[in-house]
């Protein structure tokens, strides 16, 4: 997964979006995403936003 879809993917997971769903909109695993989640620490830029 290349920057610019984990970029797409975060702005999913701002919008409500869970592991699944997103990954069903980048044709990707949902683990995929889950370890991004996990690796970015979403949960916290999320909450900078």
């Amino acid at each position: 997964m290349n920057s610019i879809n984990t970029k797409k993917a975060f702005n999913y997971y701002c919008m409500g979006l869970n592991s699944k769903e997103i990954a069903k909109l980048l044709d990707c695993s949902y683990r995929t995403i889950q370890n991004y989640m996990s690796s970015e620490n979403w949960k916290d830029k999320r909450k900078k936003k």
